[in-house]
């Protein structure tokens, strides 16, 4: 990097940009329209909460898993939650939920432009009392910083403490400037973040303030749909190639970055993707059920339903046991073995006063009806749950 010719220039082509833009904004006018109960946008807008605060810490080094965030959090919400004998790790996780929590009302629709104080309050709640070696919170590093591997692209220095101030006085002027604003949010809350990151201002933390910024950008224009969203899970679940990217774009000036703000763009519009898989699986699984209400009491027969009363258990339970491990994955239906299935103490108990082959009929009719399916695998067969039972019933 040669920061004497430094300049907030950049080289970025939006025209490929079209169809994820697209998409990111069907998937957004999509998930606004539907009006979800309070515990389900309670469910979702912390199940992001605690990806993003997981991703950004995580990508920093910190190791504490997502159900260990996901308990911190949970304590800092409730009050005066004590800090007292907690590790540096875990002060980082409360510290990066304080900050988002921060922004979500810092960065309204019709708040005011990004802002010095800002950068510097939220630098100071994301490292007060977890990052203080080499760092002050709150205020611009006083050293030279080198950071980055050769592995992955290569090292990169900061811009020189003397430059520090005037640089991010120039960064503020370049994110909140006509060109900047009229760009679409996502491309410039990655503009953001390429540009903040790139200075590096602070002693620590430079990675986690640039994710937040872009958070807070994303959040005032409006993609907070049903929740809290960024791209720090994204980045982290693909965090070589985001640190990789970062350090290809800075190699020339005027930077070229077409490659790191695609794969921002096509990073978001995979997690707004994940928002709407997670509200269809919930939607499915409660009209699923209501459709086994009415198929039994709806009649085929002199003598049968649609569905008995057994049959019903099975497929309840069935719909409990199958739902997706990841709650974002385009996976609608998990699968059991029959083998399984069978083990379970709640299937042979609606079943101990029948036969196997009572069992396996009443499995067939059932997936011949189109409520389950069948799929053989190696030396197993598999069962899941058939959605398409819930145009039929």
């Amino acid at each position: 990097m040669d920061w004497r010719r430094f300049a907030f220039d950049y080289r970025l082509d939006t025209t490929p940009l079209g169809p994820d833009l697209i998409r990111i904004e069907a998937s957004r006018e999509a998930a606004y329209n539907l009006v979800l109960p309070p515990h389900w946008r309670e469910q979702l807008d912390r199940l992001n909460r605690v990806r993003a605060v997981h991703g950004t810490t995580a990508l920093e080094g910190n190791p504490l898993s997502e159900d260990e965030v996901g308990y911190q959090l949970d304590r800092l919400a409730e009050a005066e939650a004590p800090a007292e004998g907690l590790s540096k790790e875990q002060l980082q996780i409360r510290n990066a939920g304080r900050a988002q929590e921060w922004v979500r009302h810092r960065f309204l629709a019709d708040g005011p432009p990004l802002r010095m104080t800002d950068l510097l309050r939220m630098h100071e709640m994301l490292t007060a009392g977890s990052d203080e070696r080499d760092n002050a919170p709150g205020r611009f590093r006083t050293h030279p910083v080198v950071v980055g591997t050769q592995a992955l692209g290569g090292v990169h220095r900061g811009a020189p403490p003397a430059d520090l101030e005037r640089l991010m006085e120039g960064l503020l002027e370049f994110v909140n400037s006509r060109r900047v604003a009229a760009q679409h949010p996502v491309v410039r809350s990655l503009l953001a973040h390429f540009f903040l990151v790139t200075i590096h201002p602070f002693g620590d933390g430079n990675g986690r303030i640039s994710r937040l910024v872009e958070a807070g950008i994303l959040f005032q224009g409006g993609y907070n749909v049903h929740g809290f969203y960024g791209l720090s899970n994204y980045f982290y679940r693909n965090g070589d190639e985001y640190k990789r990217l970062l350090q290809q774009s800075r190699r020339e000036q005027p930077f070229d970055l077409n490659a790191f703000v695609t794969f921002g763009v096509k990073g978001f519009a995979a997690e707004l993707t994940g928002i709407n898989n997670f509200i269809k699986a919930r939607l499915n699984r409660v009209i699923y059920r209501e459709t086994l209400v009415r198929a039994l009491g709806q009649r085929v027969g002199a003598r049968r339903r649609a569905v008995n009363q057994r049959e019903y258990g099975l497929l309840d339970f069935l719909l409990q046991q199958t739902e997706p491990s990841d709650p974002f994955s385009g996976e609608a239906s998990k699968r059991v073995t029959l083998h399984d299935l069978l083990q379970e103490p709640y299937v042979r108990a609606i079943y101990r006063n029948v036969t196997r082959r009572t069992f396996s009929r009443e499995l067939s009719r059932l997936a011949d009806a189109g409520f389950i399916k069948f799929e053989h695998q190696g030396d197993d067969w598999f069962v899941s749950v058939d959605f398409g039972a819930i145009g039929k019933y």
